[in-house]
């Protein structure tokens, strides 16, 4: 099956992912007491591991996979885009060749570990942030785990929501 564009750290992987798997669990501890019941309590959610195998196509195929590659080297968090899901920041964890190049073709296999959100700048009781490249209100609305409503109302001299300037200051509280 075909997916529509991942992005990463600005880097358009245009043919990928071909394969891709998502999984994340929730972290319960189990307390059993003698001679009574039991009972669970939620830690939380263990970070998301985000798989999969993907393809460069033409005759930049090894460029593609090193531009790639020099962004694992960073060991930045990023934003990762997805299909069909909302962005999130990851780390690219692994990234292996998983074929040589052949007819302008090269496979490859990652894998992402997502990271935590980066905190807004406080002011007062007021937080704010600072839009960086192709980010929209979608995005922070994701990441700050604010409603898409309560982020437009906040920012009304924002008149489109997928649309923001890299540097734009956006009221997330």
């Amino acid at each position: 099956m075909r997916f529509a564009p991942m992005r990463f750290y600005g880097m358009s992987l245009r043919h990928n992912p071909e394969k891709l798997s998502i999984s994340g669990r929730e972290q319960v501890k189990e307390y059993r007491y003698p001679c009574c019941d039991a009972d669970s309590m939620s830690l939380g959610t263990e970070l998301r591991h985000i798989a999969g195998e993907g393809e460069f196509c033409g005759a930049d195929c090894l460029a593609q996979y090193q531009a790639l590659e020099k962004l694992q080297t960073r060991s930045q968090k990023a934003k990762l885009v997805l299909p069909h899901m909302q962005p999130m920041y990851a780390y690219l964890k692994e990234l292996d060749l998983t074929a040589k190049p052949l007819d302008q073709v090269l496979s490859y296999r990652f894998l992402f570990v997502e990271a935590q959100s980066p905190r807004p700048e406080v002011h007062g009781t007021e937080c704010y942030l600072t839009a960086s490249e192709s980010e929209s209100l979608w995005d922070i609305a994701y990441v700050y785990h604010v409603p898409i409503e309560r982020l437009t109302a906040l920012n009304p001299q924002i008149p489109y929501i997928d649309d923001l300037s890299e540097g734009e200051r956006v009221r997330i509280c």
